[in-house]
């Protein structure tokens, strides 16, 4: 396994090389207020996870880093504000049902979102949207479903012009 210390060497000059570029894997960049982040370090990557304490809170960090996230990525306007919608919406189940920490990720590709949250330490009966949220999916969500204990959606978007 290579760590960083080996593959930034002072003196390397393979950084100099044409094409060269930062490591892609994604990687823990922090963690504070138990709010863990991981990201890749181009900004390139097209997926991210956040895990998240369960508290009310919550909600408002997950809708936020959405709308962060998706902006960054510059999606097109319809698909941040439904899935900051959903995804407040479905933290806030997952916060219902009792979970110790919820996750949630996001990726972006093949003119698709994708959003998961998951619920980590709830009782294994499996997560699943409350009836006003399952009405709010089939709304505004492609298609959407549940496995396990984590919720998913995913929405269309809209290539730019």
């Amino acid at each position: 396994m290579t760590t960083m210390c080996q593959r930034f060497t002072p003196g390397d000059t393979s950084r100099e090389r044409p094409g060269w570029r930062l490591p892609s894997w994604n990687g823990l960049l922090t963690v504070g207020h138990e709010l863990a982040l991981r990201a890749g370090w181009t900004g390139q990557e097209r997926t991210i996870t956040w895990t998240m304490a369960a508290r009310p809170s919550a909600v408002r960090t997950a809708r936020r880093l959405t709308a962060a996230r998706l902006s960054a990525w510059q999606l097109d306007q319809a698909a941040t504000a439904a899935a900051e919608q959903l995804a407040g919406r479905l933290t806030d189940d997952a916060l219902t049902r009792g979970a110790e920490k919820i996750g949630l990720t996001l990726t972006a590709e093949d003119g698709l979102l994708r959003c998961e949250i998951s619920e980590h330490g709830t009782p294994p009966t499996g997560a699943r949207p409350s009836r006003g949220v399952a009405a709010l999916l089939e709304q505004l969500a492609c298609c959407w479903g549940a496995a396990g204990a984590t919720v998913w959606f995913e929405l269309r978007l809209t290539p730019h012009a």
